[in-house]
């Protein structure tokens, strides 16, 4: 796995559906030894404002309170990475969920093997997502996240510390704060993004990450370090 922790959100205005799906994915990551948490929601309003950057999402088309379809396009527009499996007994949604890439369209009522073989899937492409970038020589990269030790932008050159090695981009690093938005991902300093999974060391205001024989420090603005220090917390699986 990529991240310590999956974060998965299951939302369905029935609750029998919800609480079957949520046991279906808590022994599948059980059986998996696998960090995760869980959260459940009755309606899409309620899940369009907890604003959670979910790395999966178990989502019913027909709710009370708004179109599952239109939750998706708003899910989509803040959290891009977020893959979206879609629950319903209506198959004439199939083709809306597809044009916006879910992964797969599940009819109810749900089994476990259902779940785990979406799971399956869904953690795999997780694992092996990657993304694009237009390199200072006109080439386009594909990186995979995972490979990713942290990013780090100077006079307008945004560059990729991999364990591949460095590319650089022209590309705002704006950009790829939306984009790496996974939950072993964060912002110590607008100037980066470091993959958590690769920090040897954490101090109040710096890390030390792993890239090659020599770590590179990078410091932590004095901002941030009390969000930093909560993510970092859970990351690591520490109460609080």
């Amino acid at each position: 796995m990529c991240g310590d922790k999956m974060k998965i959100g299951i939302c369905d205005d029935i609750f029998e559906y919800c609480s079957s799906i949520k046991s279906y994915v808590e022994y599948y990551f059980k059986m998996n030894n696998t960090k995760y948490e869980v959260r459940t929601f009755s309606n899409g309003n309620d899940l369009i404002n907890s604003n959670i950057n979910f790395d999966i999402l178990f989502l019913d088309i027909e709710l009370d309170d708004i179109s599952g379809i239109s939750v998706a396009e708003h899910i989509l527009n803040y959290s891009p990475n977020t893959i979206i499996i879609i629950v319903t007994n209506y198959r004439k949604y199939l083709d809306a969920a597809m044009d916006l890439n879910a992964l797969r369209f599940i009819d109810k009522p749900v089994t476990q093997d259902r779940i785990t073989s979406v799971l399956d899937k869904a953690v795999s492409e997780l694992n092996n997502g990657s993304i694009t970038i237009h390199t200072k020589t006109t080439e386009i990269k594909k990186i995979k996240k995972c490979d990713i030790i942290y990013v780090e932008v100077v006079r307008k050159t945004t560059t990729f510390y991999t364990k591949n090695g460095i590319l650089e981009c022209n590309e705002p690093i704006t950009k790829f704060r939306d984009i790496l938005n996974s939950s072993y991902f964060a912002i110590p300093h607008n100037s980066y993004i470091v993959n958590l999974n690769y920090v040897l060391s954490y101090k109040r205001d710096r890390l030390e990450m792993d890239f090659g024989e020599e770590p590179h420090t990078i410091s932590i603005a004095t901002r941030k370090q009390p969000e930093f220090k909560q993510k970092f917390m859970s990351f690591i699986g520490e109460n609080r």
